[in-house]
Formats: structure tokens, C-alpha cells, sequence
């Protein structure tokens, strides 16, 4: 009776286990070769959004792939805040050797597992790990609103004092949110020499939270952050109380409009 108890129930969810089992075999996935050095990246998508970032992140920032090969040394600590699906984060790592060290930083929860299977994809799992926590100004819980679901969606914010007040989403998550230096004040990782960060309009807030680094003698040596309409001005003199000059400008788009990114060095 047990054995056909047993048997009844297997059947009875049959179908559902093998529509699942099909649409797991159905997800995709991207390859990139650098034409550069040979490399290859491997990329899941389970979204447009995804596969577009894979397809295209050797040529859509190229900019940022040229700080990175510039700046980034086998032994080096990169903090990637606003790391997406982690093309970024990826290439750095595979820059680094196994002393080197990625911290990926990304709090939009079906992203981040994105993010994670990439690591893994790209067999750097030694040398990047994942964040979920968000980068702020303050340590605490605050509502983390999310534009859209889909993996390598970008826009989602969360909502501390001088950030972007997002009124359209889809849903909100109470967020553990920290500042950079208090994650390197409690040792959960370590100071960084390279910084990048790109997260639709919480730069300042962001920068506000790691001045102490910032202004440290262990300081980065480069940081590039995004630059948001209208807010150089003000992203450039938070950088200058910390001793950091702008050193160069990448445009995103043809036109030079909207935002853009910012590459700012200590002063000597």
C-alpha cells in the first residue's frame, strides 16, 4: 500500500516536475571572447536584460574595460558596487590572481543570483565575493524599491536621504543597507584599492559613507564613479574633502547625454 501511495503521488506531479525540468534546460546563456587576450566569458541569462549585458560588455563601456586593464594588478582589492550580472567584477577577477580579491556588490535579489551563477560559470569563485547588503550613507534597514524583477534589470533604488525618490515599482524589500566603512571597520571586507561605482543615482549617498577610506592612508588608488545629471559639481567637491582630483570623463552615449562616468585619483 506504502509503494502505491508512493507511485500515485510521483505521478500526480509528473507533469509540473518535467515543465519545470524542461524550463531549466531552456535558460540561456552567452559567450564573449576577448579579442584582446584571447579570454572567454560566460554569461547565464534568464532574461533580455541579462543577455544584452553579457552580449555586449567588452564594447558597451569600453571605457571602463580600459580602467580596468589599466588599473587592476594580481593582488589588488576591487569593490564593484553596483555590480549587476557582474561582467565587470568577472574581468577584473580573471585579471587578479588567486591573492587578488572582488567584492561584488549588489543588493536587486534575482540580480545577485545572477551574479552568482556567473562567478561560478567563470570559475573565479576564489577571488569574487558576492554582496547583497546595499552601499549607503547609513547602516540600518530601509526600503529597497524595485523598478523591475528581471535579472540585469537596472533603476531599482533604495530609499535613504539623498537618494532617488523611486515612486513607480513593483515591489519593496525591507534592506540591510551598510557604509563602506563600516564594512571594512568590522573586517567584513577589506579596504580596496579600486573602487567603481554605478548605481543610478545613489553615488553621493554612497561616497558619503566611505570618506573614511577615502581619506585613509590605505586609500584607493582610482575610483570611477557614475555621474548623474547635474550632480559633477557636487560629486566632484564630496571628492576633493577627501584629497581626490577629477582625472578623466567617459561619455556613455553618442550624443554625450545623460550620465556618464568619472574617474577621480588621489592629489599629490
Amino acid at each position: 500500500m506504502g509503494v502505491l501511495k508512493k507511485l500515485t503521488k510521483q505521478l500526480r506531479w509528473a507533469p509540473a516536475r518535467y515543465w519545470f525540468y524542461l524550463r531549466e534546460g531552456m535558460t540561456s546563456a552567452v559567450s564573449v571572447r576577448d579579442p584582446a587576450d584571447g579570454q572567454t566569458y560566460t554569461f547565464h541569462a534568464d532574461s533580455l536584460h541579462a543577455f544584452q549585458r553579457g552580449k555586449e560588455f567588452l564594447s558597451k563601456e569600453p571605457k571602463t574595460i580600459e580602467w580596468l586593464k589599466k588599473n587592476v594588478r594580481p593582488n589588488d582589492v576591487l569593490l564593484d558596487i553596483g555590480a549587476n550580472v557582474g561582467t565587470f567584477s568577472i574581468y577584473a577577477a580573471k585579471r587578479m590572481s588567486s591573492e587578488g580579491r572582488v567584492y561584488a556588490c549588489e543588493p536587486h535579489l534575482p540580480t545577485a543570483v545572477q551574479l552568482l551563477q556567473n562567478v561560478a560559470a567563470n570559475g573565479v569563485n576564489d577571488r569574487v565575493s558576492v554582496v547583497s547588503v546595499a552601499a549607503s550613507n547609513a547602516d540600518g534597514f530601509f526600503p529597497f524599491k524595485y523598478k523591475r524583477w528581471r535579472q540585469g534589470a537596472s533603476g531599482s533604488q533604495l530609499a535613504v536621504e539623498g537618494g532617488v525618490d523611486l515612486q513607480k515599482n513593483v515591489g519593496t524589500e525591507l534592506k540591510s543597507a551598510m557604509r563602506i566603512d563600516s564594512m571594512v571597520e568590522k573586517g567584513l571586507i577589506k579596504s580596496p584599492n579600486l573602487v567603481k561605482i554605478d548605481t543610478d543615482g545613489l553615488e553621493i549617498p554612497i561616497v558619503e559613507g566611505m570618506k573614511g577610506i577615502l581619506a585613509g592612508t590605505n586609500r584607493p588608488r582610482s575610483v570611477l564613479v557614475e555621474i548623474q545629471p547635474g550632480e559633477l559639481d557636487a560629486q566632484t567637491n564630496l571628492m576633493a574633502t577627501c584629497g581626490y582630483r577629477l582625472a578623466e570623463k567617459h561619455q556613455l552615449t553618442a550624443d554625450g547625454q545623460g550620465a556618464f562616468n568619472a574617474v577621480f585619483e588621489p592629489r599629490e
